[in-house]
C-alpha cells in the first residue's frame, strides 16, 4: 500500500511540473497566431490603401473526360459468347483477372467484329506479388487443373480464332514453374486446330534455359516474355 501511495504522489508531482510547460507552450502558439493574423490584416489594409484589388480566382469546373478515354460497357453477342465459354470450361483470362478496361472492345469484337482474348493458364492466382498487377497472389495457390490444356483448346476452337495469345501466372511453387503444363496447352491447341497461330507470353522460369526450351519447342509460333 505504501508503495502504491508513493507512485501516486510521484505521478501527481510529474503532472504538476509538466502542466506549466503545456500552458506556456499553448500560450506562445496562440500569441504567434494572433501576431500572424494582425500582420495579414495590416497587409490587406495597405493593399486597399494603394488601390490594389485582390485577385479572385474562380473555382474551375471539372471538365468531362474525352470520349476516347472512356471504355464502353462490355456488351454484345460476342462478349457474352466468350464469357459463357470461359465460365463453362473454368478458364481464366488476363482480360478479367487484370481488370482490363478494354475487355468489352476485345471480347465484343470492336468495329470489325473479330473477337480476341488472352487466355491465362495455370489458374488465376500468382505466387508473386507485383504492386502494379491486379491478379490475385498466394504463396500456395490451388494445384494445376490437369484438364485446363484440353479445355483451353476447346474454347479457342469454339471461338474460331486464327490467332491466340496464351499467358500465365507465375507458379514458383511448382518444380518446373509450369513449363510442362504450358507446353501441353500449346500442343492441344495445335491438335484442335493445326492452322491456329499461337503466341505464348511465358514466365521467366527463374532463368532456367531448359524450361524455356521446353516451351519454345512445343509447337508455338511466337515466343514472348
Amino acid at each position: 500500500e505504501t508503495h502504491t501511495k508513493q507512485k501516486m504522489r510521484a505521478s501527481i508531482a510529474t503532472t504538476r511540473s509538466i502542466k506549466p510547460f503545456f500552458v506556456r507552450n499553448l500560450g506562445e502558439q496562440f500569441s504567434d497566431a494572433t501576431a500572424s493574423s494582425t500582420r495579414l490584416q495590416a497587409l490587406r489594409d495597405q493593399l486597399e490603401k494603394d488601390g490594389v484589388t485582390p485577385l479572385k480566382v474562380k473555382a474551375r469546373k471539372r471538365e468531362p473526360k474525352p470520349s476516347w478515354l472512356k471504355a464502353p460497357l462490355p456488351t454484345g453477342e460476342n462478349y457474352q459468347r466468350l464469357k459463357s465459354t470461359v465460365r463453362r470450361l473454368g478458364l481464366a483470362t488476363v482480360c478479367e483477372e487484370a481488370r482490363c478496361p478494354n475487355i468489352g472492345e476485345c471480347w465484343g469484337g470492336g468495329d470489325d467484329g473479330t473477337a480476341t482474348a488472352t487466355i491465362m493458364v495455370m489458374g488465376d492466382t500468382c505466387t508473386r506479388g507485383c504492386s502494379f498487377c491486379a491478379v490475385k497472389t498466394s504463396r500456395a495457390p490451388l494445384p494445376l487443373d490437369i484438364n485446363e490444356p484440353v479445355n483451353t483448346a476447346k474454347a479457342v476452337a469454339e471461338w474460331g480464332l486464327d490467332y491466340v495469345v496464351i499467358t500465365s501466372v507465375d507458379r514458383d511453387d511448382i518444380t518446373d514453374g509450369g513449363a510442362s503444363h504450358i507446353a501441353e496447352t500449346i500442343k492441344q491447341l495445335k491438335i484442335h486446330n493445326p492452322k491456329l497461330l499461337v503466341e505464348c507470353l511465358t514466365p521467366d522460369f527463374r532463368g532456367n534455359s531448359e524450361l524455356v526450351t521446353q516451351v519454345a519447342s512445343s509447337g508455338l509460333d511466337v515466343f514472348a516474355h
